[in-house]
Order: C-alpha cells, then structure tokens, then sequence
C-alpha cells in the first residue's frame, strides 16, 4: 500500500489554532492531592452511581493517582470499560452520559501523557514559537521528551489521543448544552488536539500503526514518507473528515463559548 507522507501534515493543523491564543488561556491544570491507591470498583456508575463518575473526576487531578494508574493497566482498562458502557447507555441520564465520556478522555490522555503532547501544543500555540520551523522541529518540541525516544510510549500516546478523540465524539454529540462540573474550555482544546490527531493519521495512510511509525521516523530523523502538501482539518465542510463528524468538534466549541478554528 502506498504510503502518504507525513512532515507538512503533522503540525500544520496544529498552527492553524494560532488565532484561537484567548481561547487557550483556559487553565487545564488542577490540583495534585495525594489520593488512595486507586480500585476501579469506586468509580463505576453502576455500583456508586453519579459518586462514582465524581470520585474519578476528582482523582484524576491527583499525580499519584495518574501514576498508579499509568502502572497499572489492567485497572486502567477496566475503568476505562466502564466508562464506555456509562456513556453509551442511554439509559444512563445524560449529564452522566456526558461527564463519563469526558473523563474517558481525560484517563486516555493522562495515562500516556497525551495530556502532556496537548499542553506542549497549547504553549506553541500560546507564544508562536513554532512560526519559522521546519516541521520536524515543532514536532520534536512537541512530544514530550519521555515519549519521544520511547516506540512504545509513543504509540501509546497516539492511541490515547485516538481513544479520546472518540469519546469526545459521543460528548460533542450532546452538546451543548453541557452539565455543571465539566471544563468545556479544558474539553475543547483537547478535543481539538485529539481531532488533529485522527487527522494526522488518516493524511498519512496505511493506518494507525504506520502512521504511528511514520510520525516517530521524522521525531528521531529516521527515514520516513513526507507529505507534498499540509492539510487543514477545520476548512472541511461541517459534516465529517475522517468518519469524524466535524459537527460534534463545533458542538464542543459552542459549549465553551468559543470558535473553533478555521
């Protein structure tokens, strides 16, 4: 299968969100209280109900808890199951629907430091260092530096941006409005992040894995496929890119009382 390339494509839709720098303001951070050891059971609806989605949503500003679950896949995994099941059961009432599909996201990202990958291109968009480099090297300032060398811990961010990027598909079909209790600030650029990334991968081609390996190729200055031309995501017609409907980023947006990049 022929491969499409990948340089001019991976950053240059992340240099389109340069006119949103007052939407990125939005403080993503939160508190790092040392919280117990975590057990999946406590934070599944269906045992704990709305107390459980709550706890997790709590525990996921804690380091500990972010490491504890970073080494431990099978729990992650299992709540990450569980999640799933909240916010694709519409029986489920929706803001819980919602805030589960958001915390999905949110343990995707910060298990494989995704939400690391999203800060770096916050700061880039932020101050505009990225203007006047190759694409490589807005790459390179982008991954964070213990991914960077790292195959597997770079696949593994890859597919936390992917995974997120599906949830926050369910979530932005929903909204708005949003529920009280979830950032839409913090929601939207993430999901504007992950969106690319789905965009990314699908402009390279030959699937996730080859274009996981293309993208880590370029970082590391090994032989890789270059796109001929760089590609804009949000200047697709509102309908979809990707089997993405591009409607449910705008959704997103709106909630967060801001405008998407175009």
């Amino acid at each position: 299968m022929a491969l499409r390339k990948v340089k001019a494509c991976v950053l240059a839709p992340f240099l389109l969100l340069a006119g949103c720098s007052a939407f990125f303001g939005f403080n993503a951070l939160k508190g790092l209280d040392k919280v117990a050891a975590p057990n999946p059971s406590q934070y599944d609806y269906y045992t704990n109900g709305p107390a459980g989605l709550n706890k997790l949503a709590s525990d996921l500003g804690s380091a500990a808890i972010i490491a504890a679950l970073t080494a431990d896949p099978t729990a992650t995994a299992t709540i990450e199951s569980n999640l799933q099941t909240t916010y694709n059961d519409p029986s489920v009432p929706l803001a819980d629907q919602q805030l589960a599909a958001a915390l999905y996201s949110d343990l995707n990202l910060k298990t494989t430091s995704g939400d690391q990958f999203v800060n770096n291109v916050v700061n880039i968009v932020v101050s505009g260092t990225g203007s006047g480099q190759t694409i490589q090297q807005i790459l390179q300032g982008i991954v964070p530096a213990n991914v960077a060398s790292d195959p597997v811990a770079f696949a593994a961010m890859v597919t936390g941006l992917v995974n997120a990027a599906a949830a926050y598909q369910v979530l932005g079909a929903t909204v708005p409005p949003a529920p009280a209790g979830i950032n839409m600030g913090d929601v939207a650029q993430k999901a504007a992040v992950a969106y690319m990334m789905q965009s990314v991968i699908y402009e390279i081609g030959g699937g996730t894995a080859n274009a996981t390996t293309q993208m880590f190729n370029l970082l590391n200055n090994q032989p890789n496929s270059v796109p001929s031309s760089p590609i804009d995501p949000f200047s697709t017609p509102i309908a979809s890119y990707n089997g993405t409907n591009l409607t449910n980023i705008q959704n997103i947006f709106t909630a967060a009382g801001a405008t998407m990049p175009s």
